[in-house]
């Protein structure tokens, strides 16, 4: 419907405000405005009145009781309602969102992230009555408020890239639900780069949790942009608050002295700040700080080593992974065969010594998580190679830390060298199973999407021995799909004490959870692997959606973990349900009538669908079939009739 002609009416009426009202009876233009509104007045009642209205004006008589003044006054009013309503423009061309959704992120990260445009505050044709419940569960405290959010952004994330959204999400940073206000400084670091202005307005640096999280997402996004900024308030900032505004000190060189006497000064976690911000600077006085600090604690060092990617720093982590945790180890081995040597060792002193040695071993192996993430580097290379020849059976201590070093450096920081080193973990001379994870995910990152398939086919169902389906799904967990972009990544973080933050890493690789590599998937046949599956494939594909809704079926009829399976099938777009909860009550040895009517609401399947179902369980009860603790049929029929939606 073209409704130009309520425009150019528009246009007339402010004119003939000007010229006055004894004139329109001879303004042609407004006439032939007002006859050009005629075929948009059987439309809808409202131009009909805008219509009657403009004869009214251009009548010969004196307007009536209201006068030719009053018919103008409610022409114009009646136009700019009905053109504010229609919500477009009055110029020719396309419409526009007012915020482009793929705007340029401000980040000034001097850690060496690259620069990368994410999505902006949007203006959605979203009418406003159905973001004030998100808006005001964002703001206001109450019952239901956090799973109504959280619901809500895992079924419409993009409700939340609206600016009327937005402003209520910084409002929530300090929401006094705790858990929610963390969810929403998650989803800003995750994608927020356009409220770094709404953060920094009316920032109070004598402030608590509230202004900790607002710190997390302004450091993520404007990073060095923003050091005038982390000072200022670091005037006055305390406790929490004040650990987090030095950690964001990292970013920007120019703060290396500042953080040298802050190191100094500060205490408890603040000075621990100090260390780890001023371990991100490639510099060589910093160096000198951290040598002479590893010589009296090297522990403490290693950890402060954890956000840096400055090359000296990989080489003293590899130094304290060989000086401390190999050493440790080699001499475990030693005390080992002496033990053994020795005809008189008693069990209790056998007990003594693993005690002991389990006890270093732990302590190092947690430094070496931390040194040693995202380092790469020959050094950091030879340390891990070496230490990977003392793990024990897969899932030990020793065994997880080595493999979640290497596949988290891996993510972080992809490298030709690291990427062999993975490979050779697996595949050398001393290659061992246990380390399959990490050059799974060496030969993802370096491939192109389909060249590792049939080496993945051969270690999986040819080698001998053929590789448990286990180390495949740990390599995995690291894998991510994102339904807006549609794209694959890889995903690794750990958490740090001094900011209380998970600190996420994330790295796009080329891959489709389709075809061959499907086809390998479902070979498994493997309860862990399909509910990792759950999440990874794309539910607007049609093809791959039928083909698991057949898999997924056939699994929730035969397997007594069924959530996995009917949250599976719902993401399939299944529309059936016969079966899958005469199954469940018949397999379970007893069911609860809490059970049943849980089940039901999860089932994929119409309303309809999931009645012609319900229906049969009192029957089956009657027959002994099913048994129901505490079964009342008259309570089962009612809530089947009036509460099953």
């Amino acid at each position: 419907m073209d409704i130009t002609p309520i425009y150019e009416l528009r246009d007339r009426l402010r004119t003939a405000m000007i010229a006055g009202t004894n004139l329109l009876a001879e303004d042609f233009r407004l006439k032939r405005a007002v006859e050009a509104l005629a075929p948009l007045e059987k439309a809808a009642p409202v131009f009909a009145k805008v219509g009657e209205l403009g004869r009214k004006l251009i009548a010969p008589d004196d307007g009536g009781k209201d006068g030719k003044e009053g018919l103008l006054l409610d022409a114009i009013t009646l136009t700019d309602a009905l053109c504010c309503t229609q919500g477009a423009v009055g110029v020719s061309g396309e419409m526009e969102p007012v915020l482009a959704a793929d705007m340029a992120c401000p980040q000034g990260n001097a850690s060496g992230a690259e620069e990368k445009s994410g999505r902006g505050m949007v203006l959605s044709n979203v009418p406003y009555s159905t973001l004030k419940p998100l808006r005001e569960a964002l703001t206001t405290s109450g019952s239901g408020h956090y799973s109504f959010v959280t619901e809500c952004h895992r079924n419409n994330p993009e409700l939340f890239k609206d600016y009327r959204v937005r402003a209520a999400m910084v409002r929530a940073l300090g929401a006094a639900y705790g858990e929610l206000a963390d969810d929403v400084r998650d989803w800003l670091v995750e994608d927020g780069a356009d409220v770094a202005p709404l953060l920094m307005r009316g920032f109070d640096p004598k402030g608590k949790k509230e202004m900790v999280r607002r710190v997390q997402v302004i450091e993520k996004w404007m990073g060095a942009a923003a050091n005038d900024f982390y000072i200022k308030q670091l005037e006055k900032a305390e406790g929490e608050l004040r650990q987090n505004l030095i950690l964001a000190l990292r970013h920007s060189p120019e703060n290396i002295d500042l953080l040298d006497g802050m190191r100094k000064s500060e205490k408890g976690n603040a000075k621990k700040a100090a260390y780890y911000a001023l371990a991100c600077n490639d510099d060589e006085k910093v160096q000198a700080i951290f040598e002479e600090l590893y010589k009296k604690k090297p522990i403490d060092t290693m950890y402060f080593l954890h956000l840096s990617q400055a090359p000296w720093a990989a080489r003293l982590a590899a130094r304290g992974v060989t000086e401390q945790l190999l050493a440790t180890l080699e001499e475990k081995n030693k005390k080992e065969e002496e033990a053994k040597e020795e005809k008189g060792k008693t069990k209790k002193g056998k007990m003594e010594l693993e005690a002991e040695t389990k006890a270093l071993e732990t302590k190092y192996i947690a430094a070496m998580e931390y040194a040693l993430f995202g380092k790469n580097s020959s050094e950091v290379c030879e340390a891990i190679s070496a230490v990977a020849k003392h793990t024990g059976k897969f899932g030990s201590t020793l065994h997880m830390g080595v493999l979640g070093a290497v596949c988290s450096s891996l993510i972080r920081t992809p490298g030709e060298e690291l990427l062999a080193m993975a490979v050779q973990l697996y595949e050398g001379e001393d290659g061992q199973m246990k380390y399959f994870p990490a050059a799974f995910l060496a030969k993802l990152i370096a491939g192109d999407g389909t060249d590792w398939l049939g080496w993945l086919e051969m270690q999986l169902f040819e080698k001998n021995p053929m590789l448990p389906f286990h180390f495949l799904k740990e390599a995995l967990d690291y894998l991510e799909f994102d339904e807006v972009t549609k794209e694959y990544f890889l995903q690794t973080g750990m958490y740090i004490e001094v900011d209380t933050q998970y600190h996420t890493y994330q790295l796009p690789v080329h891959l489709e959870v389709k075809g061959r590599f499907l086809d390998i998937l479902l070979r498994c046949n493997d309860f862990e692997i399909d509910k990792k599956l759950e999440f990874l494939f794309d539910p607007a594909d049609k093809e791959v959606c039928a083909r698991l809704e057949e898999y997924f079926y056939k699994k929730a009829l035969g397997r007594a973990a069924w959530d996995i399976y009917l949250n599976a099938l719902k993401r399939c777009g299944c529309t059936r349900c016969e079966g899958l909860l005469v199954n469940y009550a018949k397999v379970k040895p007893k069911v609860t009538m809490w059970e049943l009517e849980y089940f039901i609401r999860s089932m994929p399947g119409s309303i309809e669908a999931k009645h012609a179902e319900a229906e049969q369980i009192p029957e089956l009860v009657a027959k002994g079939k099913v048994k129901v603790n505490g079964w009342n049929e008259a309570d089962y029929k009612s809530w089947v009739a009036n509460w099953l939606y």
